[in-house]
């Protein structure tokens, strides 16, 4: 049932002619991700042995529902990015500069994805600490997919850093990566 509703999503990724691509994975990964601790989080609402952390439930719920929301608008955003960076390289030697304008898009909509995994990731560990202790693999799942989420990210900014010239930016961008992936 669920493998049917899917399918048109999957033809669309594989679909050459429609630039939906690594970025736009990364925001469906980090829609089903807060999709998932929605899931625990209405699985320990209302449970009498989880009632001492209700309001803190309620919190990572309504954080995971907004994340989720940023996310599913990250997906067209970032077809919409990458359609202006396809457009840009063709003219990339009469007008480097719009080309390098395009890939600075593209890393300061990727570094925003990124924060919003790393706050995923973030939920992630807070609801492992106080949701109901029967989904605790689904604990595990959201932590690898927020982290494969920042990963994917780290990937889409360094190849379009790699077009730019501003070296400060460019070292700015390299440090909060570091820090990024020290993350645990």
């Amino acid at each position: 049932m669920y493998s049917e509703k899917i399918k048109p999503i999957l033809e669309d990724l594989e679909n050459k002619n429609i630039d939906l691509a690594g970025g736009s994975t990364v925001g469906m990964v980090l829609s089903i991700t807060n999709s998932l601790i929605s899931y625990i989080c209405n699985l320990t609402l209302g449970k009498k042995k989880y009632e001492d952390v209700q309001e803190e439930v309620i919190r990572i719920k309504k954080e995971a529902e907004h994340l989720k929301e940023e996310a599913l608008l990250s997906i067209d955003k970032d077809k919409e990015i990458l359609e202006e960076i396809l457009d840009s390289y063709k003219l990339k030697k009469e007008k480097p500069e719009e080309y390098e304008k395009a890939c600075k898009k593209s890393v300061d909509f990727c570094y925003k994805v990124t924060e919003n995994a790393v706050k995923t990731l973030e939920l992630s560990k807070a609801i492992s600490k106080v949701g109901n202790k029967m989904l605790s693999s689904d604990f595990k799942i959201c932590k690898i997919y927020s982290k494969a989420a920042i990963e994917a990210s780290i990937v889409n900014i360094r190849i379009n850093l790699d077009s730019l010239k501003e070296k400060e930016y460019i070292q700015e961008i390299e440090n909060k990566i570091k820090k990024w992936q020290e993350l645990e």
